[in-house]
């Protein structure tokens, strides 16, 4: 006989879904949980044990994958996990269909994609090479412009000696890819917390021997 609280599942349409991690809906949540990651305590719906994660592990715990250091649950029935696999499919369709489109950068020409074995068979000091030098630069404008305008970035920050700097240090790497939303946050904050903290360990010291 199944638990009561499995009816929960295909019946409590009412649930908001968050569509990037919908199974949130087939769980208890017994903590705190921010707007989105994080690990919270939870508690399955269906195998009733109780847990410590974020929404990676409560996905591969409901939809039976090993590893995450995580147990599938043995107590989903084939209904509710066919249910659970169309809710995560309706959601990512709905986050690529949502998700903002490749846009064509402007004064693009045909020396960035035509020319390049003619630059190479003619030198790299021709006219040529000049031209397909320019043009990129003028793409890599357009690229940062970009990224003000659509992360509703302030243009002071263009004054900021970081943000020249960071640059000037990305031409010396070759392949270079900048830290993305979850480094920033955790990893290269936690960093930055702790250089501070070291930096200003000198003028605590004075404090505190007066």
């Amino acid at each position: 006989m199944s638990h009561p609280d499995n009816v929960n599942s295909t019946k409590n349409t009412k649930i908001e879904v968050d569509d990037h991690a919908p199974l949130w809906k087939y769980i208890k949540r017994l903590d705190k949980l921010g707007k989105r990651g994080g690990n919270t305590m939870f508690e399955c719906n269906y195998c009733h044990n109780t847990y410590k994660g974020s929404y990676s592990r409560v996905k591969f715990h409901l939809l039976k994958m090993s590893g995450n250091g995580i147990a599938p649950c043995k107590k989903v029935t084939d209904e509710v996990f066919a249910e659970m696999k169309k809710l995560v499919r309706e959601c990512e369709h709905r986050l690529k269909s949502a998700a903002p489109r490749q846009v064509s950068l402007p004064n693009t020409g045909s020396l960035l994609c035509s020319n390049v074995e003619q630059k190479k068979r003619k030198g790299m000091n021709g006219p040529l090479n000049r031209a397909f030098q320019n043009e990129a630069r003028e793409q890599c404008d357009v690229e940062v412009a970009r990224m003000f305008y659509t992360g509703g970035l302030s243009f002071h920050l263009a004054r900021n000696p970081h943000y020249r700097n960071s640059y000037l240090r990305v031409s010396t790497l070759l392949g270079y890819v900048p830290p993305g939303y979850n480094a920033l946050r955790t990893t290269l904050l936690q960093q930055e917390k702790r250089h501070i903290e070291r930096c200003l360990q000198p003028i605590k010291g004075t404090y505190m021997e007066h």
